[in-house]
């Protein structure tokens, strides 16, 4: 057993003893303590498989947040899966950094469906995928803003909240100044991460607090989910949105095997296609196309 699951094991034993001490004590009405209040609605969260790249659904209480739209050649899956999911217009758009594979497909959603609110990092690429995202932007009438740590967004009875970039963060590494994004709906939550790497982790990773569902940063590569991230997020499930025999080795063998010595369940889009995670009656639950 390694020291990781070891560390849960006696943990849980500990608990288990406080909670038999405390009931032989105090009784068992005036132990039990109340349930943690869980929204009455449903919250779906789902990871597209667009390849090599990132594009995921937020949909809670009729209102719908997309991060990231895939590659520009993925860009017609989205806009297929998004309408497969009945989505008319999506209240947010969130573009977590400017790399082509996370918002070359971006135009085309934009063009097809708008958004009311487009949200960005203070960081910009020279390149005509940018600049056809911006137009879109521009033409579907959103109202577009800068996102830093602290900004906070309401999905229905959902909490989406900016963990990083820091407020006038600057790196030439593109994938550092991602926006880092919290999603919390009662008692569970997703840390997404885009392609934010080890040094960045490092940084915010001190206030975090642990989280149900991680999406692995750039990929599962081994620049990103340092030991540091993984220890204080402790996830109990991993995806990881990375295109089948890609060229960069991703994800990396070190990730996976840091993962699963922390007992978390992997779930990767090139082996399982579309995943898709619930939340319902206080109860979580997880779908693959495959």
């Amino acid at each position: 057993m390694s020291r990781y699951r070891r560390k849960r094991t006696f943990k849980r034993l500990y608990a288990a003893l406080a909670a038999l001490a405390a009931l032989l004590f105090y009784g068992y009405q005036e132990y039990l303590a109340p349930a943690p209040s869980m929204p009455d609605g449903t919250l779906s969260v789902h990871f597209i498989d667009v390849g090599q790249g990132d594009s995921i659904l937020l949909t809670c209480d009729g209102r719908s947040a997309l991060v990231d739209a895939g590659t520009a050649e993925g860009g017609d899956a989205v806009v297929e899966y998004l309408r497969s999911q009945q989505i008319q217009q999506l209240d947010y758009v969130f573009a977590t950094h400017p790399h082509a594979d996370h918002i070359g497909g971006m135009s085309k959603v934009l063009d097809n469906f708008g958004c009311q609110t487009f949200v960005m990092p203070d960081a910009a690429a020279y390149t005509r995928t940018f600049e056809n995202m911006l137009q879109s932007v521009e033409a579907c009438g959103a109202q577009a803003q800068t996102g830093q740590a602290g900004d906070s967004f309401s999905l229905g009875q959902a909490r989406l909240q900016l963990l990083w970039p820091e407020e006038g963060y600057q790196d030439d590494n593109a994938n550092n100044v991602s926006l880092v994004i919290r999603v919390e709906y009662g008692a569970y939550s997703f840390l997404l991460t885009g392609d934010a790497e080890s040094s960045v982790e490092a940084q915010f990773v001190g206030s975090l607090e642990p989280v149900t569902v991680l999406k692995a940063g750039h990929h599962g590569s081994d620049t990103s989910s340092c030991a540091q991230l993984l220890d204080a997020a402790d996830p109990q499930y991993c995806v990881i949105s990375v295109g089948a025999g890609n060229s960069y080795g991703h994800p990396s063998a070190s990730v996976l095997a840091e993962l699963e010595a922390r007992g978390c369940t992997v779930l990767r889009t090139d082996q399982r296609g579309n995943i898709v995670f619930t939340i319902k009656d206080g109860a979580l639950a997880y779908a693959t196309e495959r």
